[in-house]
């Protein structure tokens, strides 16, 4: 047994060390800053990972110089999730041609350069969303679209689902608004929603924290908060507001970390890892709360 002992201690010692960059395009978004804790939670299980953290605090010039930095540092892995699809896309293929893998996850970007891509579905979650409500307003209302930061993937395909089975029903109508994922933008938004007297029967938003600031706004202003609202992320307070009945449903969206983690460990060791990979999402209402850990 020392026998052994003495010949794999040195392998592990002088293992090849991997440097990961991660560039986040905000901490003050409660799900962006568990995704980051998320992701440090996996890298601790293995000590050839070092990880690297910037917040672009939700500046897409900055998330620009972030990923700039880490090619420049000579980093092994690059995660990203990127603020704007279009421009983000230009500074990751000067990564892919220095050999570094970009790892995305919970957003692309409207080009081929990255290594693999992570998340959900969310053109079929905005899909499943849409059918929801036109189905419980009886194919007649206006819903209220909260929608995320413009430029992100995740925003236009939310939004693109949503709208393509809308369009099929001539008597329900948008009211498009713009949250950027924020619980306290999203309480702006309805301050000035009910400034302007804006009438509305349901809420799609394309997060739960949008959700959350909504509902704080009708709740001080004495507002109807039994409308049928639907979300996006799955969080505790979300849990509670299903539980309660003042929230229909929301679709788990999980912060793809640990898939992101293990497509690095799988590359890393020479295994074959698909270019993109589809996460679960489960939508979740009163009847299977109780059954659904939130994602944080």
């Amino acid at each position: 047994m020392k026998f052994f002992l003495v010949l794999l201690f040195p392998i592990y010692l002088f293992s090849k060390q991997y440097v990961v960059g991660f560039s986040q395009d905000t901490l003050s978004n409660d799900w962006r800053l568990a995704q980051v804790k998320q992701v440090k939670h996996e890298i601790n299980k293995y000590s050839n990972l070092k990880l690297y953290v910037k917040d672009a605090n939700a500046k897409v010039s900055k998330q620009i110089r972030d990923i700039e930095e880490f090619i420049n540092q000579g980093v092994d892995f690059i995660i990203a999730s990127p603020k704007d699809a279009q421009i983000t896309s230009l500074v990751l293929k000067k990564a892919m041609d220095k050999g570094i893998k970009v790892i995305l996850i919970s957003r692309t970007i409207r080009s081929d350069d990255y290594t693999v891509f992570i998340a959900p579905d969310n053109y079929k979650i905005g899909q499943n969303a849409a059918k929801l409500l036109v189905k419980k307003l009886n194919k007649k209302g206006t819903i209220l679209m909260l929608q995320g930061v413009e430029g992100a993937s995740s925003t236009t395909q939310r939004k693109n689902g949503f709208l393509d089975i809308v369009k099929k029903y001539p008597n329900i109508n948008i009211v498009l608004r713009r949250g950027n994922y924020l619980r306290n933008d999203a309480i702006k938004v309805m301050e000035e929603i009910y400034q302007d007297k804006v009438n509305f029967d349901a809420i799609y938003s394309h997060s739960d924290s949008m959700l959350i600031g909504a509902r704080e706004v009708m709740n001080r202003l004495q507002k109807n908060t039994k409308i049928p609202m639907v979300g996006i992320d799955y969080i505790q307070e979300t849990k509670t507001a299903i539980q309660e009945g003042s929230q229909m449903a929301s679709f788990v969206y999980p912060t793809s970390a640990k898939e992101g983690v293990q497509a690095i460990v799988d590359i890393i060791n020479g295994k074959k890892v698909a270019k993109n990979i589809i996460v679960e999402s489960i939508m979740v209402t009163k009847e299977n709360a109780n059954k659904i850990e939130p994602i944080f």
